[in-house]
């Protein structure tokens, strides 16, 4: 009896020089093959139903090279914390200035941002710091708006999310809603984070995207649908930040 070989698709492309996974992801609903490229995560995903449609998926990845490497193309780079490399900081260029005989604790000054300790400790030092700050000034803000409008938020964290920059869980609770941020909102500029923490703050109120949320939502903040165009175009850069794969 002839047997197919079934298709192997790879794990990983190199593109232009820079290594790219290939993610594969299997949904119940999912009918066709689908390919995209995402920018934020870095990576070719591929969602095939849940059987078969390797043979396609590698087609896909045949037929669509040149797709492909003109997306790549347009992805950031990779912006590691270590000494000398530029990283935003409420949207203006900071030098990571380790010397050994800094102090620990970071300190942002005159564009630079000074901090020693051991070396190999430095990504997660910055990484934490850069958490803390966030953490501090978007819970001020959500504070600030929910006040304003007789609301109350019971909690204010940080995360690394891809999919949403920020999210309100539990507007209709008693002890008040728990609202989530991404941490690399501290790397773009103020009023970018202060039109987030109005959105969210917009839904203690309306638990939708309806005319009234987004009528609330300018009252709070007239900029609002600026840093949404702000986002979207500089926005998948922040993920790139504190990176230090695919540096090819």
């Amino acid at each position: 009896m002839l047997r197919w070989r079934r298709a192997e698709l790879p794990t990983e492309l190199n593109v232009a020089g820079r290594t790219v996974p290939v993610v594969l992801t299997r949904r119940p609903s999912q009918r066709a093959v689908r390919l995209r490229a995402s920018a934020v995560a870095g990576s070719i995903e591929i969602s095939l139903p849940t059987r078969g449609g390797e043979d396609i998926g590698a087609a896909l990845l045949k037929s669509h090279s040149a797709w492909i490497e003109t997306q790549v193309a347009r992805w950031p780079r990779p912006i590691p914390f270590a000494p000398g490399f530029i990283i935003p900081i409420d949207g203006e260029p900071v030098l990571i200035d380790w010397q050994e005989g800094h102090k620990r604790t970071p300190l942002l000054a005159n564009g630079r941002l000074q901090l020693g300790g051991p070396l190999p400790l430095l990504p997660g030092r910055i990484e934490r710091w850069l958490k803390a700050r966030a953490l501090a000034d978007l819970d001020a803000m959500t504070q600030g708006f929910a006040a304003q409008l007789a609301r109350k938020v019971a909690r204010v964290s940080v995360g690394d999310t891809t999919s949403r920059w920020g999210s309100c869980a539990g507007a209709l609770r008693p002890e008040g809603a728990r609202i989530a941020y991404s941490w690399r909102l501290i790397m773009a500029p103020a009023w970018v984070r202060r039109s987030l923490a109005a959105h969210e703050a917009a839904h203690l109120v309306h638990q939708n995207h309806s005319p009234a949320f987004h009528a609330l939502n300018r009252e709070l903040d007239p900029r609002a649908a600026e840093a949404r165009r702000w986002l979207a175009r500089h926005g998948a850069a922040l993920h790139w930040v504190g990176r230090s794969d695919q540096a090819g």
